[in-house]
């Protein structure tokens, strides 16, 4: 058996509507992956696409497969102008 290549996995869950449950699939190759997001996407389906190795999340973008940038998480308040013994 090969040893497996996280980095080039990806999990992809599919749906028919928001409101039915889904499907997971396990996608090997980033241009198999590519593919299969397009042509499930073009048959009706919602396709939610991750990376296993990293947790990055993709999205078809012009047909092409491209990784969700996310806003920087808030961290709360900010300590600025507090003593670090009041903080």
């Amino acid at each position: 058996m090969a040893p497996s290549n996280l980095a080039d996995t990806f999990y992809l869950y599919l749906w028919r509507s928001p409101s039915s449950p889904g499907t997971l699939y396990l996608a090997k190759g980033f241009e198999t992956t590519e593919a299969l997001c397009r042509g499930l996407t073009e048959d009706g389906y919602i396709v939610k696409v991750i990376q296993t190795a990293t947790d990055t999340e993709f999205e078809l973008r012009q047909g092409r497969l491209r990784p969700i940038e996310k806003a920087p998480e808030s961290r709360g308040p900010s300590n600025q102008g507090f003593s670090p013994a009041f903080v």
